[in-house]
């Protein structure tokens, strides 16, 4: 059997996929009382961002990397937060 093994990327759906989740989830982020206020500033663009970053990590395009610096650059973007614990597990948990 010769066929090709997709990349989590293509099983995930790709980018249009990725971009449904990522509005849904972060417009439950921002009605929620514990991760809301730390996200009230957010971008309209911020899903956006994170789709593409989940993608590449997934096996898609290289679009993070390129429109935005990479890994090294999102880790910068959420330095200095100062979420608790409770924050932490709140947004792993939606």
């Amino acid at each position: 059997m010769s066929a090709e093994i997709p990349t989590l990327y293509e099983w995930a759906g790709g980018g249009e996929a990725l971009n449904r989740l990522t509005r849904a989830f972060y417009g439950k982020v921002a009605l929620d009382p514990i991760v809301g206020p730390v996200f009230k500033t957010m971008s309209p663009d911020h899903p956006a961002h994170v789709a593409a970053f989940i993608g590449e990590v997934f096996g898609g395009p290289k679009t993070y990397s390129e429109d935005f610096g990479g890994h090294r650059e999102m880790v910068m973007h959420h330095l200095g937060k100062h979420l608790t614990e409770e924050q932490r597990r709140r947004w792993i948990n939606l």
